[in-house]
């Protein structure tokens, strides 16, 4: 597992270009977002989204989180955006709003079983607040699947050390910061015929989101 830091990632082009490739190459990236170390892996590679699951160990049924670079990119991931949610995304992304979408079609099958867990076809998307890594999504060309750097049902996603001990195995590339200070997770919410359905309540408060739609 190679390891730099942020601060070295932030200033280095050729560290950039080193996280492209390792995505672009079936590798799996780990980074902070949002208060919290995540794994990342190209979404089009079904290699590399079975090797990350397989390295959380993950046995629940709920849908996978996925990062597009801008809206230009959902079309990668579906086909069939409600009218809302795609207002809901124009107005709120970057930033903490996951929206649950149908996935695409032509997604491989065992992908799409893996990332939609028990909800159907469903997968939540957004586009991170963090702006290097939405540049680094968008000139990767294609989503990421991203899942937080622990264990199933266990915690360990704020520590490097935690994350050497768990991951340093199945990691290509870590990108470090120091230990992290948790963040309110993102609002996850569903587009059902236009009608607005919160699944689970996080940093954008409900009563926002429904103001702006009015």
């Amino acid at each position: 597992m190679q390891t730099i830091t942020l601060k070295e990632f932030l200033q280095n082009t050729t560290l950039q270009r080193e996280v492209r490739r390792t995505l672009d190459s079936g590798g799996l990236v780990c980074l902070p977002c949002n208060g919290r170390y995540r794994i990342i892996a190209d979404l089009y590679n079904q290699e590399a989204v079975m090797k990350l699951f397989q390295s959380k160990r993950r046995v629940r049924k709920a849908p996978a989180l996925v990062f597009v670079g801008d809206e230009d990119m959902l079309p990668q991931i579906t086909d069939d955006l409600d009218p809302v949610a795609g207002q809901l995304a124009s107005m709120m992304w970057p930033g903490p709003l996951t929206l649950l979408v149908p996935t695409q079609k032509h997604l491989p099958k065992k992908i799409t079983k893996q990332i939609a867990g028990g909800k159907g076809n469903q997968v939540g998307v957004r586009v991170p607040e963090t702006k290097w890594l939405a540049q680094v999504v968008r000139e990767l060309g294609r989503p990421v699947i991203v899942s937080s750097a622990n264990r199933e049902k266990k915690g360990g996603d704020t520590s490097p050390a935690q994350i050497r001990k768990n991951f340093g195995r199945e990691l290509d590339l870590f990108i470090e910061d120091g230990e992290l200070v948790e963040e309110p997770s993102s609002t996850v919410v569903e587009v059902t015929n236009g009608a607005v359905r919160v699944v689970r309540a996080g940093a954008i408060d409900e009563e926002f989101i429904r103001e702006a739609l009015v």
